[in-house]
Parts: C-alpha cells; sequence; structure tokens
C-alpha cells in the first residue's frame, strides 16, 4: 500500500483466485497496482469516502444502471456503458476503466458522475499513489486511512 497510510480491519481478504476470475469475467487482468492493494490490503475503504468494489463484484456502468434507464438514456450511456466500476464515493462518484482500454493493456481510471465522464490519472498506480495528496472528488484531500470492508 502506500508508505504512511494506516489499515484497520480484518475483512475484505481477496486472495489470487478472486484477481484471476475478475481477468476470466471481463477478459482482461484486473490491473497490478489494484492487485497488489487487494492482495496486500483486502478490499475497503478509502478515508471513509471512496468504497472499493471487490474483484467478482466489478461491472460495467451499464450493468450497474440498467434497471434504471431506457431508450432514451441510451445515447448519453452509450460513451461509459462499458466503464468497469472498481469504486464508488459516498457523493455517488464512480471510478472506472473502459474495458476496451484493459483489453489492450491501459488501465487510464476515469470518474463518472452520472453520465459524465472525468479523466483522473494515465494510470491505476498514479490513481492510488496520489489519492492521498489530491482532491479528486471536490471535497478536500481524502483522510489518509485504508479500512477494509467487515463484510466480506
Amino acid at each position: 500500500m502506500w508508505p504512511g497510510v494506516p489499515v484497520s480491519g480484518t475483512g475484505g481478504v481477496v486472495t489470487a483466485a478472486d484477481v484471476a476470475a475478475f481477468a476470466e469475467k471481463h477478459g482482461a487482468p484486473l490491473p497490478d497496482a489494484l492487485a497488489e492493494l487487494y492482495l496486500q490490503s483486502g478490499v475497503g475503504t478509502f478515508g471513509g469516502f471512496l468504497h472499493f468494489e471487490a474483484p467478482h463484484g466489478m461491472c460495467t456502468h451499464r450493468e450497474l444502471i440498467e434497471d434504471l434507464i431506457d431508450e432514451d438514456d441510451e445515447e448519453d450511456l452509450a460513451p461509459t456503458a462499458d466503464v468497469i466500476v472498481f469504486a464508488r464515493s459516498d457523493n455517488r462518484d464512480m471510478c472506472g476503466w473502459h474495458a476496451a482500454d484493459l483489453a489492450v493493456g491501459k488501465d487510464r481510471v476515469v470518474r463518472l458522475d452520472g453520465f459524465d465522464e472525468e479523466p483522473l490519472a494515465d494510470s491505476t498506480r498514479g490513481f492510488l499513489d496520489s489519492l492521498p495528496t489530491t482532491d479528486y472528488f471536490g471535497f478536500g484531500v481524502l483522510p489518509p486511512t485504508y479500512e477494509r470492508h467487515h463484510w466480506l
């Protein structure tokens, strides 16, 4: 994980099989930086605000909201439909990667706010490394704590 970032809690255990299941489900490997975080520290919440998904629970933006959309929304959803969401914030932002990017070995992190997309970092490693010092969500820098999810 990051130097100086405390990790607490005992849940959220992720195994190599969980990481491999992501690749099987999505046709691309889980980015190394997130796999390392999960294998070392488990699935958790950063600063009590940004909640990471377990590898088996990650799905596309389309899959997340398909019950809420109708034909009129398809045009708005199209640019972000394939984004695989790996984290959600308390203010309903989502962080993820385009499946097409992962398929070619790129893991550019984007933020989804509804149907709007904003680039956050060129890689998952860059996103995680800068998370303790960067205001990605407009509320200031998140407290530097990572708490493992206790419900997994």
